[in-house]
């Protein structure tokens, strides 16, 4: 690298903290102008500082340093991209008084108790679902409980949450450099510098980063037995991480028992999050599954072709049923045989969210890990980020869904075929 492409990268490096910083703090999802900006400059400082960690040679340490800065960076930023903070800790709240979160919606709660001593009434003014059931498991109950008892003593219930996940994340970038001591920083900089992960993940605090450190502590487990309690605990963080069961190598015993465990994670989130399954399929998470639409890149071609029908309200519905059939011929055909669990996970995953109907920026997240050694999917995963950070214009207009929805197709379209054919290409040289 020539003195004068050095001194780029580190001006670019110094600049990338301070415009996480500024779109962090003083972001507005209600401003397309400022979404555009935040959705075309933070991808590109991320992927012309993509070989940035050459500078450090072979320290690695500093790039780790480097690393934890960005996330230090947007703690103590406010949720002006994101609300769902506020129902995590109006959650939170209730559960540390003993209180199901499950029982009731938040606007029934508040209008049960007398007074407002428990600070509940701000939360419920900026959440989204005031009038939605929790559909947020025991163990994101407990972990940010734990971030509201932290926040008690800063002063901060958002500073509280932030610390602990810079402290997860950062584990999480030690976990990532101790399985793939042999990736290049190239490729570890697809997670560690990532804007959707310090972005979404940390500043506006959503916890997918505890599934990352889920999927890498599974990742390194040594035993059959760490594995299958790491895919328990990963269960009790989403729903849709049961899907990840499908990544197991095909054999008895461990298929009996991921099925036990299976079961016993089904019967927590039975007796707490579906403790009353009418209430969940009406007003909690089966909306995911009739009602509610984000950013989908798939399910927006079924919701056409159902709206002359009048069942475009199925749209999701069809679109998951789809992509079950879709797992079960890939699992049936055993297409993923010589694939490492890491690759798996990745496939799986990503066709889950080809299929969703809902893709919020944060879902990415574990997408981006799941990429995390091999190399050249900078310019991939800058494309995913702008057009993750693109679909905040939802927020904005209702009619600017068609306009990235065409963007996405296009996009994700492109590296899809190459990726197909890159497929083709390799199972022909094996088969010769």
């Amino acid at each position: 690298m020539s003195t004068a492409n050095k001194s780029i990268k580190i001006i670019l490096g110094v600049l990338y903290p301070i415009l996480l910083f500024v779109s962090t703090h003083f972001g507005d999802r209600n401003d397309l102008s400022i979404i555009l900006v935040v959705a075309t400059v933070l991808p590109l400082y991320f992927y012309f500082l993509a070989d940035f960690g050459s500078l450090f040679g072979k320290h690695f340490y500093l790039f780790l340093l480097y690393s934890a800065l960005l996330r230090i960076t947007v703690v103590g930023s406010p949720a002006v991209w994101s609300d769902d903070i506020y129902r995590y800790l109006f959650d939170a709240r209730i559960f540390l008084e003993g209180i199901s979160p499950y029982r009731y919606t938040p606007q029934e709660f508040i209008g049960f108790i007398k007074g407002d001593h428990l600070g509940l009434e701000p939360l419920l003014s900026k959440m989204n679902s005031p009038n939605y059931y929790s559909v947020y498991p025991l163990l994101l109950q407990c972990f940010f409980s734990l971030g509201t008892l932290l926040g008690s003593i800063l002063g901060s219930s958002f500073l509280g949450v932030q610390i602990l996940l810079v402290a997860v994340d950062c584990l999480n970038l030690y976990l990532i450099r101790k399985l793939y001591p042999q990736t290049t920083m190239e490729s570890s900089w697809l997670y560690f510098g990532n804007p959707i992960v310090i972005f979404e993940g940390i500043s506006q605090m959503h916890p997918e980063i505890l599934l990352v450190t889920g999927f890498l502590l599974l990742f390194g487990a040594r035993s059959v037995g760490s594995r299958i309690l790491f895919f328990f605990l990963l269960t009790q963080l989403k729903l849709n991480t049961f899907l990840f069961v499908l990544g197991f190598r095909w054999d008895r015993k461990l298929w009996v028992r991921l099925a036990a465990i299976s079961g016993f994670s089904f019967i927590v989130w039975k007796v707490t999050v579906f403790s009353d399954l009418v209430s969940q399929g009406s007003a909690g998470i089966g909306l995911f599954f009739h009602s509610f639409r984000f950013a989908g890149i798939l399910e927006p071609f079924f919701y056409l072709l159902l709206y002359p029908f009048q069942g475009e309200y199925l749209s999701g519905i069809f679109s998951f049923i789809i992509l079950c059939c879709l797992y079960i011929l890939c699992f049936k055909k055993d297409i993923l045989f010589s694939f490492t669990l890491q690759s798996k996970f990745l496939f799986i995953y990503s066709l889950f969210l080809l299929f969703s109907p809902v893709i919020h920026p944060w879902y990415w997240i574990p997408w981006i890990l799941f990429l995390v050694g091999k190399e050249k999917m900078g310019r991939l995963v800058a494309f995913v980020s702008f057009l993750a950070f693109l679909s905040y214009g939802l927020y904005v207009s209702i009619d600017f869904v068609y306009i990235h929805w065409v963007i996405s197709i296009l996009v994700l379209g492109y590296y899809g075929k190459k990726q197909i054919n890159y497929f083709c290409k390799t199972t022909q040289n094996g088969e010769g």
